[in-house]
């Protein structure tokens, strides 16, 4: 029996946010969603109800997690990606508790706004397509010195957060 690994991501380091990119990565990649609403008259945790009820291709049903609560499940449609990426990038609404699925495996999900999980699988495969998308081969240097300067890793991570937006940008064109 395999078990399937999750990891828990929890978000921006050294003042990056590669999980706007994923999450980007993972919306654009996704075949289907699940989004849950509580019942909530401050509408607090019910931010978007209404723009994913206006959704084609949903179904609705209650969600057994809390009481009173909804599950709207639907096709990752036109629609519902243009939504979900202008909630990334505008973050006018704040989604509670949803997850993306492709081919009916879970992908990424997020609860209670913050907890970030993103599967082994959907890891390996975003790491996978910035690899190949970034990295080319090149000669080995000769190595002098087995230390790393704070420089050096910092220009690396500015190269790998603009070749993840390029990959962004990419998906999304290919979308388009």
């Amino acid at each position: 029996m395999s078990k399937k690994r999750e990891y828990y991501y929890i978000g921006k380091r050294r003042d990056t946010d590669i999980w706007e990119i994923m999450l980007k990565y993972g919306v654009l990649s996704a075949s289907h969603f699940e989004v849950r609403f509580p019942d909530d008259p401050t509408m607090t945790l019910s931010e978007g109800r209404e723009e994913f009820l206006g959704l084609p291709k949903i179904s609705v049903e209650p969600w057994s997690g809390m009481k009173g609560a909804i599950a709207v499940k639907g096709e990752m449609t036109k629609e519902a990606r243009k939504l979900f990426l202008q909630i990334i990038e505008t973050r006018r609404i704040r989604l509670w508790d949803f997850i993306l699925f492709r081919d009916g495996r879970k992908l990424l999900s997020v609860s209670d706004f913050d907890d970030r999980i993103v599967t082994e699988n959907f890891a390996k495969e975003f790491m996978e397509k910035l690899f190949l998308t970034w990295f080319e081969p090149i000669p080995e240097p000769e190595i002098k010195s087995e230390k790393i300067s704070k420089d050096f890793l910092e220009e690396v991570s500015q190269a790998i957060q603009e070749a993840l937006s390029k990959l962004v940008l990419d998906l999304e064109n290919d979308k388009n």
